[in-house]
């Protein structure tokens, strides 16, 4: 019995020590709960929609969130700069697209990108981030794997090489190049969880003394050291890695998935079409320095 009410005594003393710590936090109970609600909605406001535009003209578009009651914001992005929507939710975009309205959701967290599409038409598209100080260069989207044996096979890769991968994503490239051919390799992106999941794969692969991955901004690094670059990009950002690619020593290959090099006609020497498993078709341009 005794026992018992000690430990009914310790209860009730635990007890109070909370309402103790809670009342004396910001002065009264009050403001000790408005200081952890505070808190909370700080943490969630770490969550933001970036929106890039990365066209050549300013974009006008509407945005709001779900809820009916609040309304839309009007919004006019200039050419290259970036659009910031502090949101622990989605936020709904409308834009005018060739004389109609579209519309999407966007995931709170994400970075997007107005860019145009295949047809010259203005698209919102997945971004690579949201910095302000680099450059999105596109979004991720993993090379299928029978496209990176092409590449590699297509640049002669072998031993003696050292490959630059520009956006490398999980590292497949080089890391594959490393297992399959004994070539050095460099994967460069500016994702940090792309960077982590690409040294996770090198060293399930057992190919960490082959190959390295740097966290960077591709449009500022130096690649006169690679005998092969490769890269899965748009075409607006193959043209701004040309000043880069133009240093490569000569001989160097730089192989494209999907889209060309602007400026690099006279250096195109191969070009192949190809399907990966699930049907889809990609093209593959190779370039000699």
């Amino acid at each position: 019995m005794k026992k018992k009410i000690e430990l009914l005594m310790l209860g009730v003393v635990v007890v109070a020590a909370v309402i103790v710590v809670v009342l004396t936090s910001g002065g009264n109970g009050r403001n000790g709960i408005d200081s952890v609600e505070a808190a909370i909605s700080s943490s969630e406001l770490k969550k933001e929609i970036t929106i890039r535009n990365v066209t050549d003209e300013i974009v006008h578009f509407s945005i709001k969130s779900a809820d009916a009651s609040v309304s839309s914001q009007e919004v006019s992005l200039e050419i290259g700069k970036i659009s910031h929507f502090k949101t622990a939710k989605p936020l709904f975009i409308t834009f005018e697209r060739a004389g109609r309205t579209d519309s999407y959701e966007l995931d709170a967290g994400k970075p997007y990108s107005f860019r145009y599409d295949e047809d010259d038409l203005l698209q919102i598209y997945d971004g690579s981030h949201g910095r302000e100080d680099a450059v999105d260069l596109a979004p991720y989207v993993p090379t299928p794997m029978s496209v990176v044996e092409k590449m590699l096979e297509l640049a002669e890769v072998d031993a003696d090489d050292l490959i630059f991968d520009i956006g490398c994503g999980d590292g497949r490239i080089v890391i594959t190049a490393a297992k399959k051919y004994g070539a050095r390799g460099i994967g460069i992106d500016i994702d940090p969880q792309r960077i982590r999941e690409s040294k996770e794969s090198a060293k399930e692969a057992d190919v960490e003394d082959l190959v390295s991955f740097r966290m960077d901004d591709a449009t500022k690094i130096d690649l006169s050291t690679a005998t092969v670059v490769t890269i899965y990009l748009l075409p607006e950002s193959n043209a701004l890695l040309v000043p880069q690619l133009e240093e490569l020593k000569p001989g160097s290959v730089v192989v494209s998935h999907n889209y060309t090099i602007p400026g690099w006609e006279d250096k195109e020497i191969e070009s192949v079409e190809m399907e990966d498993i699930t049907g889809s078709h990609h093209t593959i341009f190779l370039y000699r320095r």
